[in-house]
């Protein structure tokens, strides 16, 4: 019976195992299909970092069901000895190699954090492009201030551009940015602005989408991510040039009170550093702090 059971654990190990291979590889797990080189870089330091942990966690599994199939299934024919050392030699490997695996991980991961700084702008010979972008409940404002347009809950970029994202939030105390195929998950907080570097390596669309648990519409707190050939992006901004509204700051006063599953929203004119006016609200209180 208890052979019967060995039987059949390693095969629903195995079943598992590549289970989670094959849903990793779905498309629907965005981490593992990048289209941007700060993505891919994060995903290749994801897999080294998994890859040095197998060499520990492996052997480790092997020596358990070693010693489970020893000790339970052929328990009449095993010799128990409470007193059984390795010796110095077994001792430095059991404690050294795992130790010297963290050491590794650390270096890796150390160095790797430093060159995927988000404040580090992008190598391309293309001028990088600023967008000023502000969360709010539960919505997207994404501000384009040099092109002189504004779009609610999407965004458009041009391919091998690097983008320069500037985000800031309004309403909720802090929510978080992220482009699983693009860039990586950054904090945006009221009354004070970060910085973000991405750039897509062919035109393709994604999803963009809110990450901070900040009630009612967090779950569709999202917003489609497009990339396209520097024509068509310049042919997309002429579009938006002609959109009937124009983003003041009272219309922007109006815009951030909270609604959920907002539609997409453009706007041909924005009034000069709004964005800034946005951070600048919440450091000068119109009203005393008690």
């Amino acid at each position: 019976m208890r052979n019967v059971k060995f039987l059949i654990v390693i095969p629903s190990i195995i079943i598992a195992l590549l289970a989670i291979f094959f849903v990793l590889m779905s498309e629907n797990t965005l981490v593992f299909h990048p289209e941007g080189v700060v993505a891919r870089s994060e995903l290749e330091l994801i897999i080294t970092n998994i890859i040095l942990m197998l060499i520990i966690i492996v052997p480790t599994y092997i020596l358990l069901f070693a010693v489970v199939y020893k000790y339970c299934i052929k328990k009449k024919n095993a010799k128990y000895d409470p007193d059984h050392t390795f010796g110095p030699i077994g001792e430095l490997l059991m404690w050294g190699i795992p130790s010297v695996i963290v050491v590794v991980m650390a270096i890796v991961t150390w160095d790797a954090t430093h060159k995927l700084n988000p404040y580090k702008p992008l190598e391309s010979e293309n001028k990088p492009l600023t967008v000023q972008v502000v969360a709010m409940d539960w919505k997207w404002l994404f501000i384009y201030p040099e092109l002189g347009i504004a779009t609610l809950n999407y965004f458009h970029i041009p391919e091998r551009t690097p983008i320069h994202l500037r985000l800031s939030a309004d309403g909720s105390p802090m929510n978080s940015f992220w482009i699983p195929q693009l860039s990586g998950q950054i904090y945006s907080m009221t009354g004070m602005s970060t910085q973000l570097y991405l750039m897509a390596d062919r035109p393709g669309e994604y999803m963009g989408r809110a990450v901070e648990i900040n009630g009612e519409g967090y779950a569709d707190m999202t917003f489609p991510v497009k990339s396209s050939s520097l024509k068509d992006f310049e042919a997309w901004v002429s579009e938006a040039k002609k959109s009937p509204l124009h983003l003041t700051e009272d219309s922007y006063n109006e815009l951030v009170q909270p609604s959920v599953n907002k539609s997409i929203i453009f706007f041909s004119e924005v009034e000069k550093d709004l964005y800034h006016k946005i951070i600048h609200k919440y450091m000068y209180p119109t009203k005393p702090v008690l």
